[in-house]
């Protein structure tokens, strides 16, 4: 063993130990947390709570919020019918709201009131002024009459006046007598940084301190918070609750809410968090001790009536880390939205306007002679009348007198008034009501109009009554089975607030969900555990020193690969240690230490292997492209003699009589212009990810897919040539403005595409990364197989197909060249598709027809095709075919001809 490496490792350990201990990584350790965090199995919901969401679509139903608070009433009172555990308010209302109208008795209520109260004025005075002209009445007793008749209005003004002021509601007192009717409200407490300066809410505090402050035995070390003040909400709004809670949430540094404060201490007072606080009710209010790392609720009162400890671990800070769910807000838990609430009140109200409309149907008597059951339905209409009555009598009692008799008795009268108005519809009326209108009509032709307008009110009526009710029951029975015996978190989740923050997977996050996380951790007791510093520093040396003392007589590149796993298995220790046990161990400590060790042991180790490799890559890189460097550097092996098999595409170039123009140069310019023209054309290849294997004179020869494989060679392939190409007219014009040559250079290009042997070549002490094939040979002969065909690129089938529809190509002659005895179809390349002239692709379109017509020895429709495609390019294939067809005009080929062309010339 190296003790050596040892000290490395352990060194590095210290190093690294210090810079913890002053959290210079504590904000990268968050971030590891987090990303860890994401391994933790998913939770099953607990389906102990469900929020109730003041989002978008309760917005656009009620309005902009903040709402009246009738609203939030009138759910504490569906809340309290369909038994729900308590109503946990993350809403705080710290001020007075406005009053609010009863719309109900304000729409319907009201106008009946003062159309009874006006009618019973009319009756007796009409009565009176009757009997006093029939002379029933003596005179000595028209003063009582009066006086009586006088009392009486009186009596029906101030009734109409005491219930003219119902219309108005106190909605804040509304509120209250809800709350406290309910019975299980948790109102939210707001923590301060200073001292409450305003003398109404500051007279509050005493509220916080007598009723929700709670018993904690907390240790000296227990972090107490940096609260100075608490503010509850409206005083009678809070005296109503069971129980309250804060809602103030820790922020970390890089503004991710990771953990939560359960207890916090002010003035010498310990509030619960919101949440913890009804939990802390539902296990029976178990005494809680405190202390720097630990929450300990003993005794708590399980569900199956057993009692247990329950421990919740904190952090060093003193909060308890949270347990994030994946999804966001709205796919996490159970969501109700408000607008679900206020709808069922709607159509409550619904209820009641149907019902009561049922009494004024004028012909239902005359619709009842010729149907006897029709004659229940006034009947009805009265017990659902006297039903509403009471059910307003009884609801107004309840919440005056907190009263459980008359709040049973109002839900009672409420499902009676469903039940009769089920009756009432199983009795079918609408139907009976159109089949009696069309007797009745017969019977009465005269009163058609009175009768088709009365039965259709009565459907209408009937109709809507029957939607409601279903509707109702609908929303009504999914409202109960998501809040019976559940905590339901009341809380704002609609785009205009602003209360939400960032979590560890989310960048928005509503902050009202931090209170069923809270709730979750706590019911299903899953918690975290976040391991010291000191851990991870007892961890690091004893892994370091094992992997060190291990690794001391490995190979240098077995070393190295086992030093960067070793940080793998480090940090996947950590997060299965994580992921099945809930104790989390950062594994930066170990990490970094590892991974510095590891390099500067090897940088040791490799400082001479590095610069005999800076060698090779100055060395090759003369020889050959920079990816087979690459390729040599990382794997020393492909030194090696050998080669391997590979589809890819060659392409070869030539310089039209370069022969000629060399004998006219001396040699120094000949070197000059011919490495100005290689460059160039070099450049070409090199841009599309080509490989040049040589230079023979003026020639290239390169190759596409090897060594780095290219799933589109052909495409680059052929896109280079037509580069060339182009840039063979630019250079062209400087090269005969400088006189560097004397005459233009013209570029014959071949290509092929097919398996090709791509590899060294040599021997041991002399080798060449190159290419070798039929293939390659196919992409040679192709080259100067332009000289017969007047073309300046030609490419072999294989290539052009997978090339595809980008490249603009002319299909010529199916040829066998000299040495490669199976036929190949020729393809000339003429631009990129997108960039074509339109006479390009005219005489390609030209072209084609007439060599379809050759192939066919249709040779007079080939002659004048060609004649055309010939004024388009003057000269080229155009010529060449017309040549031939007025040939074979003349001599006609054989029958054995196949349009096959044999090539005698390279």
């Amino acid at each position: 063993m190296n003790w050596k490496n040892v000290l490395i490792g352990l060194a590095a350990v210290v190093f690294f130990s210090l810079i913890f201990l002053l959290g210079v990584f504590d904000g990268l350790g968050d971030r590891v947390y987090d990303l860890l965090l994401k391994f933790r199995p998913n939770r099953e919901d607990p389906n102990a709570f469900v929020f109730l969401d003041v989002d978008d679509n309760a917005i656009a139903y009620n309005g902009v919020f903040p709402w009246p608070r009738s609203i939030t009433a009138e759910a504490l009172i569906r809340l309290r019918e369909y038994g729900a555990r308590a109503a946990i308010f993350d809403i705080e209302y710290l001020d007075k709201g406005p009053q609010g109208v009863d719309t109900i008795y304000l729409d319907r209520g009201l106008t009946e009131d003062f159309n009874r109260s006006f009618s019973d004025i009319d009756t007796a005075t009409s009565q009176l002024f009757s009997a006093l002209k029939e002379g029933r009445i003596k005179i000595g007793d028209l003063d009582a009459i009066t006086q009586d008749l006088s009392e009486f209005i009186r009596d029906e003004q101030n009734d109409l006046l005491t219930r003219a002021k119902r219309v108005a509601r106190d909605n804040d007192q509304y509120l209250i007598q809800a709350s406290a009717l309910f019975g299980r409200s948790w109102v939210s407490l707001n923590l301060r940084d200073e001292l409450l300066e305003d003398a109404e809410q500051a007279s509050r505090r005493p509220i916080a301190e007598n009723y929700f402050s709670y018993p904690i035995n907390a240790k000296p070390n227990a972090v107490k918070g940096a609260f100075m003040d608490i503010l509850p909400a409206l005083p009678g709004f809070s005296l109503t609750a069971e129980g309250a809670g804060y809602t103030n949430v820790e922020i970390d540094s890089d503004g991710t809410r990771r953990r939560i404060y359960l207890a916090q201490n002010i003035n010498g007072h310990w509030y619960l968090q919101l949440a913890f606080s009804p939990l802390v009710n539902y296990f029976g209010r178990p005494e809680i001790e405190l202390s720097n790392r630990k929450l300990l609720m003993k005794n708590a009162r399980m569900p199956d009536g057993t009692q247990k400890d329950i421990s919740i671990p904190l952090d060093k800070k003193g909060t308890m880390v949270l347990d994030w769910p994946k999804a966001d807000y709205k796919d996490s838990y159970t969501h109700i939205s408000f607008y679900n609430f206020s709808l069922l009140e709607d159509l409550e109200a619904e209820l009641e306007y149907g019902s009561r409309d049922i009494g004024s149907f004028d012909l239902i008597y005359n619709f009842a002679q010729f149907d006897n059951s029709l004659m229940r339905i006034p009947f009805i209409a009265n017990d659902l009348s006297e039903l509403f009555d009471a059910i307003g009598v009884y609801r107004n009692a309840a919440l005056e007198n907190h009263s459980d008799e008359y709040f049973e008795a109002f839900v009672e009268y409420r499902k009676e008034t469903r039940a009769i108005i089920r009756e009432l519809l199983d009795l079918d009326p609408i139907t009976k009501i159109d089949i009696v209108a069309q007797e009745m009509i017969e019977m009465f032709p005269d009163s058609a109009e009175l009768i088709l307008s009365e039965a259709k009110y009565m459907g209408s009526v009937l109709n809507n009554l029957s939607i409601n009710l279903e509707r109702y029951e609908k929303e009504s029975k999914e409202i109960e089975s998501s809040v019976k015996n559940r905590f339901c978190i009341l809380g704002r989740t609609d785009t205009g607030t602003t209360d939400y923050g960032a979590n560890p997977f989310h960048g928005k996050y509503i902050n009202v969900g931090t209170h069923g996380v809270v709730l979750d951790m706590v019911l299903s007791e899953s918690f975290i555990f976040l391991l010291d510093t000191w851990w991870q520093i007892i961890v690091a040396l004893v892994f370091v020193f094992l992997f060190f003392f291990a690794s001391g007589n490995f190979a240098p590149v077995i070393r190295a690969i086992t030093g960067f796993l070793a940080v793998i298995l480090a940090i996947a220790g950590s997060a299965l240690l994580f992921h099945f046990t809930g104790f989390y161990l950062n594994p930066l400590l170990t990490a970094f230490s590892m991974i510095s060790a590891v390099i500067a042991r090897e940088i040791i180790s490799y400082a001479g292997s590095e610069r005999e490799k800076q060698f090779i890559r100055k060395a090759f890189s003369t020889y050959v492209s920079d990816d087979v460097v690459k390729e040599i550097i990382a794997d020393p092996s492909r030194l090696q003699l050998g080669g391997t098999k590979r589809y890819m595409s060659a392409i070869f170039t030539d310089v039209q009589g370069f022969s000629t123009i060399s004998e006219q140069l001396d040699p120094e310019s000949l070197v000059s212009l011919l490495n100005r023209y290689l460059t160039f054309m070099s450049d070409a290849i090199l841009e599309e990810k080509g490989t040049i294997d040589k230079y023979e004179g003026d020639a290239i020869i390169a190759f596409f897919g090897a060594p780095m494989p290219l799933e589109d060679h052909a495409l680059r392939a052929c896109t280079s040539a037509i580069a060339i190409k182009q840039i063979e007219r630019g250079l062209n014009k400087k090269i005969m403005e400088e006189k560097l040559s004397p005459k233009p250079l013209y570029t014959r290009i071949g290509i092929n595409t097919g398996d090709m042997v791509a590899g060294n070549m040599g021997t041991g002490n002399k080798m060449n990364y190159t290419i070798m094939g039929n293939a390659v040979n196919l992409a040679a002969r192709l080259e100067g197989v332009n000289k017969q065909y007047g073309t300046w690129i030609l490419a072999s089938q294989s290539t052009a197909e997978e090339a595809g529809e980008t490249i603009l190509t002319r299909k010529l002659d199916r040829v066998r060249v000299v040495g490669i005895n199976e036929p190949v179809r020729l393809y000339e390349l003429l631009n990129m598709r997108d960039y074509a002239d339109p006479d390009q692709i005219k005489l390609v379109e030209v072209f084609d027809q007439a060599r379809v017509c050759y192939e066919n020895r249709k040779w007079k429709e080939a002659i004048e095709g060609f004649k055309e495609s010939l004024s388009i390019e003057n000269g080229g294939p155009s010529a060449v075919y017309l040549k031939r067809c007025e040939n074979f005009m003349k001599n006609p080929p054989s029958d054995a001809w196949d349009g096959v062309n044999n090539l005698t010339e390279k």
